[in-house]
């Protein structure tokens, strides 16, 4: 609106309408989304950096439900793809969480569990093939059982010793573990491209070896990842990931490979989530993996 096209009156109705916009409560906020539980992160909000979390003197943050909008962008395959639709669905259902990007792959499921939980209530069908009969079973499970708040976090956080150094490790942020996952998708995906195209062997090696180079610059960049600083002898703390990415591409490879040895514990480690349950057809008891992905633990629901 160009002040040319308006006369006084106008301006000055627009100008009254802008100010009250800017001061004035929204009446209908009272019939706007209100938290449906609380949670407490296993991470306790350790991790984040510096704006990325807000968390509540008594450590409980608010969850609230989807929206329509929400609920939209979960469907969207590519956002669902690059993370960015878990980002902004955290993000606006739970308020506390600036970033989702810098949350601790620790806090992940808690968070999306307690989404679901607040949108469409504590039970969802489930279902699983017997191991005794091979029949085949629906019912439904309490999400409640699977919001973890209590997590060993000295599993993530051990300090490794290098030389006169002490190397202090952290978990994986989501942002990292996304593009950990997206990359491995993507060299996969390159990887039998490759073998289907008509090539000569020569071709195909410069390929491999592009693809080669691209995974070990991941795995370098995950170890990076993981550490939360390098503390010198004197009591510095190196927290600069220019100057622990410098540090870790000069050294020997002993100091990753303790690094990656103990990634490949703490996977190994991960407590998984397990259904117990009861065969209506022969009634064994059995466990079997409670998982799910982004694309159908919410679609399932709606």
């Amino acid at each position: 609106m160009s002040t040319q096209d308006t006369n006084p009156q106008q301006m000055q109705d627009f100008l009254e309408n802008s100010q009250l916009s800017k001061t004035e409560a929204n009446p209908l906020s009272v019939y706007m989304r209100t938290p449906q539980i609380y949670i407490s992160l296993p991470s306790k909000g350790k991790y984040y950096s510096l704006g990325s979390i807000e968390m509540p003197i008594n450590g409980e943050l608010p969850v609230l439900s989807m929206s329509t909008r929400d609920e939209l962008i979960l469907k969207s395959p590519d956002a669902l793809m690059n993370g960015q639709a878990v980002v902004d669905v955290i993000q606006h259902c739970i308020p506390s969480i600036k970033n989702a990007w810098e949350m601790p792959i620790v806090d992940l499921d808690t968070a999306l569990i307690s989404i679901r939980i607040a949108s469409y209530g504590e039970q969802m069908g489930y279902s699983s093939t017997c191991p005794e009969c091979k029949e085949f079973s629906e019912y439904e499970i309490d999400l409640r059982n699977f919001l973890a708040s209590e997590i060993d976090l000295s599993k993530y956080e051990e300090t490794i010793e290098f030389k006169d150094l002490k190397i202090k490790l952290k978990p994986q942020s989501y942002k990292s573990a996304n593009a950990t996952n997206l990359e491995v998708f993507e060299q996969q995906r390159l990887i039998a491209v490759v073998k289907d195209e008509s090539l000569d062997s020569e071709q195909k090696q410069d390929k491999f070896n592009n693809i080669f180079q691209k995974m070990t610059s991941l795995t370098v960049n995950n170890v990076i990842g993981s550490i939360e600083y390098i503390l010198l002898p004197d009591g510095t703390r190196v927290t600069n990931t220019g100057f622990i990415d410098e540090f870790i591409t000069n050294s020997d490879r002993g100091v990753f490979e303790k690094i990656e040895k103990h990634q490949t514990l703490i996977n190994e480690k991960m407590p998984t989530k397990t259904v117990k349950t009861t065969c209506p057809d022969c009634n064994k008891e059995y466990e079997t993996p409670f998982t799910f992905d982004q694309s159908n633990f919410f679609a399932s629901a709606s």
